[in-house]
This record gives C-alpha cells, structure tokens and sequence, in this order.
C-alpha cells in the first residue's frame, strides 16, 4: 500500500519533470524610441497615410506597426493604447514606449531632455521616459530627417549629430548599467519625391553632405554599448536602385492619392510606405541582433510582398509565363523566364562554339526574381555538381561562357526563387 505522502510526491516530480519538458518561449524584446513621425505608428498620423477615399483609415503602416503584427512573440514596445490624449504627454496614443512625436527634431528632443522645461508636456514626457528606461531592453534614438535642409554646410548637419550625442548622454546616464543604446543613421530626404533636386550637380552636392552626416553618426558605434541602425541604406537604395525592386516587383516612385501597396512613398512624396518602411524595421532588426540574446528573424523579401502588401512574390513569372503551355523544350518555366527565351517556343537555351565552350545569357531583370546556376555532368547519372567557378566566365555583355573540363560534359540549369 502506496502512503498518501508518497503519492503527492511522485505525483509532484511527475510535474516537475512535465514542466521541465516544455520548451520556454523568450519574452518579447522590449524596445523604447526617440523619435518623430517616421517612428509615431501611422494610424494616427492621416491624412497622408490614409488614402483620400477614406481619409480618416490608414491603409499604409510604418515600422512600429510592422513589427507589432508580424512578430509579435519576438517584439512589443509596450501596451496598446487606442484612444488619443489619453497620454499626458506628446504621445498622442499607440504604445507606451513609442516617443514618436511628428515634427520632432533632434534638436527639440535635445532641448526637452536637457534643458528647463517650456510647459507641462515637456515635463510629464521627460519624466515618462526616463521612467520607462529602467523597463526596457534597448532604446532607439531614429530622429534628424527634420533638422535636415539640403542647403545645410557639414557644420550645420554637424549639429543634429551634437544633439544626437547629448541625447544619447541622457539616455546612458538615465538607463541601467549597459542598456543598449540604439542610433539611427538620418534618412536622406533628397531621395524622396517631394525633396528631390532637380539639378544633377546639386543633388550630388547635397547627398554627399548626407553621407558625411551619416559616416560621422554611424563612428558613434564606439561609444560603449552602442549601435547603429543603417536606416540610410535605404535612402541610398532609393538614389540608386533604378527601378526599384523587391525580388524583380517594381515599385513606383512617385506618390499617388490612394497609396496604393506597390508605391514607395505616402500620398505627401514624403513619408515612407508600407513597404519601405518594412526595410526600416529590418535595420532596426539587424542593430538588435547585433546584441540580443535571442535574435528576431528578419523580414524575407517574399514576406513583404506576400504578407505585409499582400501581393503574389510570384507575379514576374506570372506575368512572362502568360499561360504558356510546355513547349517540349525541358526547360522549366523559370529557368526559362531567367534566360528570356520564349515559353511557347522550343530552346535549349545554351549555345556552343566549335571548341566545346557553352554559352548563355540570361536576362537581368529576370534575375532579380530568381538565382540561376549550372550544374554539369560527365555520365548524366549521379554525378551533378555546379560548374566549377574557374570554368565560369562572365562578359561585359551579360552572357556567360562556361569552359569544359573535360572532352565531354553535359550540362543543366538549375533556378531557385529568391527568397
């Protein structure tokens, strides 16, 4: 006979070892900003990031938003409040460690947090925040893009990065030991639509005194347990990646009256839309990742398109396959479509020359979508492998001439979707 004490305790090391079973899921990485209105979540921020047919709902989301509803078991900047002026603060609403406020400049968070208080919502916000940094894992300082004019001298663009640092000092000296300090590169308004200038020589002129700016922020990561969110690579990408794509979908610069999904920018020509804004919350991610003890996946670029925009990541092929049948060629549809030769005619899409050398070309914007590779073969049996990359040559026209081994090989394409 088993005594009733004996019982509870088994029972109780049965429990233990039950629990003991059950994978801990990490808490959310708890995350404060310091920042203006690319950074206050756009719900409150119509009527540009609403559409003007319903002006009053927001159709786009910024990167607070973004994180929040795509990973929200890795991320939370706090509770939710819904309602506006419930805060007694600048914060208009939205969650409790998001000190977004539109308008901010660097220098204004720099006069609020160091220097006497002009009215009541200086003082309830400063003392706010500085209670909240003792609840927080890391802060995120994403302020500048206001205090910046593209006639500004490095001198003055050297201001914002002192009121940066001042504000960073407050932080440090404010927060616990170590608390990891974030800081954000300033986002180059002259890639924008509303900003752009139209003469070459000053928009190079302006975006070189930008990237000085930022070269002089980005040095900060020096400064113990700091680090740097590239949001400026973006901005970069905006200059320079003409078209703009994600995966071989184009994005359309100029800024429409409904913000539509595939659009970079809000209806302002201003603010960023969803989907550049997702490509902020990945430098953010990456500057956390930097650090954190449990990293926070990224956002794929199949992801944005899929779920954040809620777009087919598959619509380039789509779109050039058109309901092409087989056309008895082997060749796969994407392989194909990364080749540009014609889906309803027969190719083999490599060509030889008379010393056995192989030769294709595929098409560019094609490979935006998809990854190609040759795999070659001496037997046709099992003995595939890439082609060795000293028997790879690439020319200045795009094609690439593959250089056999051996007498005799054959060759296969093989395509993988980016993803």
């Amino acid at each position: 006979m088993v005594s009733k004490g004996l019982h509870r305790l088994t029972i109780c090391i049965a429990l233990v070892f039950a629990l003991d079973a059950v994978p801990l899921r990490a808490a959310p990485f708890r995350l404060l900003a310091i920042g203006d209105s690319l950074t206050e979540e756009y719900r409150f921020e119509v009527p540009f990031s609403a559409p003007d047919s319903a002006v009053d709902i927001a159709n786009t989301k910024n990167w607070v938003e973004l994180l929040h509803a795509h990973r929200p078991l890795n991320f939370t900047m706090g509770n939710y409040e819904p309602s506006l002026f419930n805060y007694l603060d600048y914060r208009n609403a939205g969650y409790e460690y998001n000190y977004g406020v539109p308008g901010f400049k660097a220098e204004r968070w720099d006069q609020l947090l160091l220097s006497t208080p002009f009215n009541i919502l200086d003082i309830n916000t400063r003392l706010e925040l500085t209670g909240d940094l003792s609840t927080v894992d890391a802060v995120l300082i994403f302020l500048g893009g206001n205090d910046l004019s593209l006639t500004n001298t490095d001198a003055q663009h050297d201001v914002i990065r002192q009121s940066i640092v001042r504000i960073h000092g407050y932080v440090r000296a404010n927060s616990p030991a170590g608390m990891p300090i974030i800081i954000a590169t300033v986002p180059d308004i002259g890639s924008t639509p509303d900003e752009k200038i139209p003469d070459p020589t000053q928009a190079a002129a302006a975006r070189q005194r930008v990237a000085t700016l930022n070269a002089n922020i980005a040095a900060l990561d020096s400064l113990p347990d700091t680090h740097i969110a590239r949001i400026d690579t973006l901005t970069d990408r905006l200059y320079d990646q003409q078209p703009f794509h994600i995966n071989g979908t184009l994005f359309t610069y100029p800024p429409d009256r409904e913000n539509p999904p595939l659009h970079l920018f809000c209806k302002d020509g201003f603010h960023p839309a969803t989907a550049a804004q997702a490509i902020i919350a990945n430098e953010i991610l990456k500057a956390i990742n930097g650090f954190a003890a449990t990293p926070i996946p990224l956002f794929s670029n199949r992801e944005i398109l899929a779920n954040i925009l809620l777009q087919n990541p598959d619509q380039p092929l789509v779109d050039y396959l058109g309901g092409a049948g087989d056309d008895g060629d082997g060749l796969p549809g994407l392989v194909e479509f990364l080749l540009g030769t014609d889906p309803r005619q027969p190719s083999s899409g490599l060509s030889f020359s008379a010393n056995g050398t192989a030769s294709y070309t595929p098409s560019a914007a094609a490979l935006r979508f998809a990854d190609l590779s040759v795999l070659q073969s001496a037997t046709l049996g099992d003995d595939w492998i890439p082609v060795p990359a000293q028997n790879i040559q690439p020319l200045p026209d795009g094609t690439v001439n593959l250089i056999p081994s051996t007498p005799k090989l054959f060759y296969k394409f093989a395509a993988t979707p980016k993803p």
